[in-house]
């Protein structure tokens, strides 16, 4: 059953993903309520299904995270009662309605709207144009009959801003409901296994106990109360729910680099050319899988910090929570693009060939850096986060580290390659902030402060994004190098090895900048550069027996799920 199938069309492929997510569901290795209850054991049973195919990863996502999770996180008794055990055993196959064809990043300006009518005790959900039909809604094309729906709501005629309700779009035969239409979204550059729809909703009426009231609610007479008073902090706790979803995003992006990592790195090992002479060998080909691989570990350590934080579940860590969440989501996406890409060329056409895995991974992961938070937004969540510190904005810009650190031996030193990454990372937030705080001052009054202040943001979002990858880059290091230290002492030397070429190719990725600013001159270039070869040689000594390849094997991908024949014998493809 789980066996790919590149002949496959479109409904066969759907049908497919949905009798796999079934199979996987009878298995009951979690509950829906693990989302608040154990999320550790949440995430690691939804990450696995990455292995074996995207489509089934993200189907299982959409319904057991973002439909059920947003039930069993914003939801009260009445609502888990009512849905739960139908989210879990897959009888009420669930989605999640908050993009619209007019907004996708901007949640809080959807346009769907739902109104409690006191007579009838229900509210009413109605899309008024077309631009408010519910879009890309994944599930809701063939299998879908619960959604959880975002729309705008207004009670005894105010506006009381976004809320969730779960409305019934299918039947148990599957027939549409009154008042709701889809439109099937049909084939899509990848992920084909999941049905995409758009939906509009004619004043559809919903139960008034529908709406999950966690945090506010609707009496039968029409009083709405909320234990948050503003519509801005209600709406900021109803969205902090995506979190996991986020996670689950960020892991899967790493955990397919690990599968192309290990085919491309297993292939290059064993494939020679000119001779009896491994691809491997080349600094070319090391230099576009040995830094990725460094990366994959990075991140991998980083996620595991940021799971810890989620499941400990402390209400002190939930800037932090939110922050790692939004960058690490983007690191790992945006790089898995790149990684991707360049595990592809380094199997030159075996790369191609569907069997081989790499390309369709490509296609069907591609999604990852646009949805669960499109990734240029959330580098700008991280920088803003870090512009509202104004603790650390009023010390100033940093002092500009004297230029030949790592030509005098820092280049093998992780206090010195770390302390470059925070310099960065500050020096781009002073120069945000400066340009901000410099705008305000140009003009009078508060209203006119914020604007110009804002203004000037928007005019540096180049920059910004910058500080978002500068602030991850930073702390992957710094976390990788405490992981380091924990690690057995049998594991240190080739996690050592790992950890500073993941620093150094960091700084290599942005010495305009370094350059630039006077933190390191020419003979720290080439310092850095034969550092790098350094690590590239050691790492690959050995040939298929080599430290890169150990390092691949040490993900524990199951050879079953690999199925690239290229990452057992090349010669029998």
């Amino acid at each position: 059953m789980y066996r790919p199938n590149y002949y496959q069309g479109l409904m066969d492929f759907r049908e497919q993903t949905l009798q796999r997510l079934k199979k996987f569901v009878a298995q009951k290795f979690f509950s829906v309520r693990d989302y608040t209850n154990d999320p550790r054991r949440f995430i690691a049973a939804l990450e696995c299904l990455m292995y074996a195919d995207y489509s089934l990863a993200i189907k299982a996502g959409v319904h057991f995270t973002l439909c059920g999770g947003t039930i069993a996180k914003l939801g009260t008794a009445y609502h888990h009662a009512k849905y739960l055990p139908g989210v879990d055993d897959l009888s009420l196959p669930g989605c999640f309605g908050m993009t619209e064809l007019g907004h996708g990043s901007n949640v809080m300006g959807i346009e769907t709207t739902a109104v409690y009518d006191k007579e009838a005790r229900q509210f009413i959900i109605h899309t008024p144009n077309d631009e408010a039909s519910k879009y890309w809604i994944g599930g809701s094309g063939q299998h879908g009959k619960i959604c959880a729906v975002f729309a705008q709501l207004t009670v005894g005629g105010q506006w009381q801003g976004p809320h969730v309700f779960v409305v019934r779009i299918r039947d148990d035969q599957g027939r549409l409901m009154p008042g709701v239409r889809i439109s099937d979204q049909g084939p899509k550059m990848g992920l084909n296994g999941v049905d995409n729809g758009r939906i509009w909703f004619d004043h559809v009426r919903v139960p008034r106990e529908d709406m999950l009231d966690a945090f506010a609610s609707v009496s039968p007479d029409g009083l709405y109360s909320s234990s948050i008073p503003s519509v801005s902090q209600r709406f900021g706790t109803v969205v902090g729910g995506l979190t996991t979803g986020r996670v689950l995003i960020a892991s899967g992006g790493v955990d397919g680099v690990k599968l192309a990592l290990t085919i491309a790195i297993r292939y290059s090992c064993n494939r020679t050319q000119f001779g009896d002479r491994p691809i491997m060998d080349y600094v070319t080909h090391q230099a576009r899988l040995l830094p990725p691989l460094a990366q994959t570990y990075a991140l991998h350590f980083a996620l595991g910090h940021l799971k810890t934080l989620v499941s400990a579940r402390r209400p002190s860590d939930a800037k932090a929570i939110h922050v790692l969440s939004s960058g690490l989501k983007a690191a790992a996406t945006w790089g898995r693009v790149e990684a991707m890409q360049d595990c592809r060329e380094c199997c030159g056409g075996m790369g191609f060939l569907s069997s081989n895995k790499i390309g369709p991974l490509m296609t069907d992961m591609n999604v990852d850096v646009t949805f669960e938070g499109d990734n240029t937004v959330m580098m700008q969540q991280v920088a803003r986060s870090l512009l509202e510190d104004k603790a650390a904005l009023a010390r100033g810009g940093p002092a500009v580290p004297a230029a030949g650190s790592l030509a005098t031996g820092g280049a093998s030193c992780p206090k010195t390659v770390q302390s470059l990454l925070a310099f960065r990372e500050s020096a781009l937030v002073a120069q945000v902030a400066g340009d901000m705080a410099a705008a305000a001052t140009r003009v009078d009054g508060p209203a006119a402060k914020a604007a110009a202040s804002t203004a000037a943001f928007d005019r540096l979002l180049d920059v910004v994004v910058s500080i978002g990858w500068a602030s991850m880059e930073r702390f992957c290091h710094g976390n990788f190098l405490q992981e380091v230290d924990r690690a057995p002492e049998s594991l240190r030397p080739a996690l050592e090895l790992l950890a500073q070429l993941y620093g150094l190719s960091r700084i290599q990725r942005s010495l305009d900048f370094y350059l630039a600013v006077g933190a390191l001159n020419r003979a720290d270039v080439v310092a850095l550069r034969n550092a790098t070869a350094e690590l590239y040689s050691r790492l690959t000594a050995g040939g298929p027996r080599c430290a890169a390849v150990a390092m691949c094997d040490s993900f524990g991908i199951p050879d079953h799920l690999l199925q690239a024949p290229i990452a057992f014998d090349w010669r029998k493809v």
